[in-house]
């Protein structure tokens, strides 16, 4: 998607018919129409950023392929982003490719696949959505960012099914998944800030996951904050669940701003949130085969005769965004034997004004 190529117009009446024609027999698409990524279209994106067309990004696994700036433009132009969305694709695109995350694992049989968090005032200046919905249909910057980066993997990375994308089902999440934590509602200091950086960056954090789980306590009429914890956490941990088995596991859970400020109102901290919540989420041995009980003792995933999803509860992270209601959701992560299972965040560099 580097090199600029002329697709023939067969049709007057609708030439993007005749783009997402050649766009899918080439495997340039997600399966979706895409728009054509004109040389007008691509310089607009570049306009927005101080960086040369011709600078690469990163190699792109699995198949190292360059992801130069132009390159990532077309993609983003192709998913139907606007440019001023662009300096986040930029920056999700270094952060995927960062060293502290496996993109390259994704060529896996699991339906594994990066999760965009978006902190700092530009989640306002693009109308990013952080409330009601913000993970589903209707939101053009949460959906075409997921999607650029999806596009961008795919082109870019070699991650066309039936290639290198091996996944045994693969998911739906893998069109497009990314939101904005809601810090204006949220009682707790935003995720950015949690990790380091300044409340006033903007940044974007990356996280390994392979599916979407809606936790619901029907039973908790009470709104117990306790309750909560008690619920979230013992919804986590899953025999089932691959990746224990690897190590290095982490996962991310996202409560609405009712959900975070019943926390806050009864006096819990964000970290002691996660401790409670790694506390209920150690399972009892016995939920697991002997065979695979094993391999847990092995890799220290065992004491007490419990075993525990994560190592400690650092490893259970968590965000604000969502509307109302009595709903949490959970994000598991997905493991590497070898790499650290920390998010990847990068900060969002916007042109400055002239």
């Amino acid at each position: 998607m580097d090199e600029t190529m002329r697709v023939p117009v067969r049709s007057t009446h609708d030439p993007y018919a005749d783009f997402f024609a050649a766009a899918y027999d080439n495997r340039w698409t997600d399966g979706l129409p895409v728009i054509p990524p004109t040389p007008e279209l691509v310089a607009s994106f570049l306009a927005v950023v101080d960086r040369g067309p011709d600078d690469v990004v990163a190699l792109m696994p699995p198949r190292q392929g360059p992801a130069t700036v132009r390159g990532i433009a077309a993609n983003a132009v192709m998913a139907g982003c606007l440019p001023e969305y662009f300096p986040v694709v930029l920056a999700a695109v270094e952060a995927i490719n960062d060293p502290g995350f496996p993109l390259a694992t994704l060529v896996g049989m699991r339906p594994e696949t990066p999760f965009f968090l978006i902190n700092g005032s530009i989640r306002t200046k693009i109308d990013l959505e952080c409330g009601r919905g913000c993970l589903g249909p209707g939101w053009r910057a949460n959906a075409t960012i997921g999607r650029a980066l999806r596009l961008i993997m795919i082109n870019m990375g070699g991650l066309s099914p039936g290639t290198y994308a091996r996944s045994c089902f693969a998911s739906p999440l893998q069109y497009s998944f990314c939101a904005g934590e809601d810090e204006e509602n949220s009682p707790w200091e935003p995720f950015h800030a949690e990790r380091g950086f300044k409340p006033e960056q903007s940044v974007v954090s990356v996280f390994r996951v392979t599916s979407y789980t809606a936790l619901f306590a029907p039973l908790d009429w009470d709104q117990s904050p306790h309750g909560l914890l008690e619920h979230t956490g013992l919804s986590l941990g899953s025999p089932g669940n691959t990746a224990m088995y690897a190590g290095n596991l982490s996962c991310l859970i996202l409560f609405n701003h009712e959900r975070a400020r019943l926390l806050a109102d009864a006096g819990i901290s964000k970290a002691q949130a996660k401790a409670m919540l790694y506390e209920h989420s150690r399972l009892p041995a016995a939920c697991f085969r002997k065979g695979d009980l094993a391999a847990l003792h092995a890799k220290g995933l065992v004491a007490d005769n419990r075993v525990s999803l994560v190592s400690g509860p650092d490893d259970i992270h968590i965000a604000v965004m969502g509307g109302p209601g009595i709903h949490t959701v959970y994000l598991p992560g997905f493991a590497h034997e070898t790499i650290p299972h920390a998010p990847v965040s990068k900060v969002i560099q916007e042109k400055p004004p002239v």
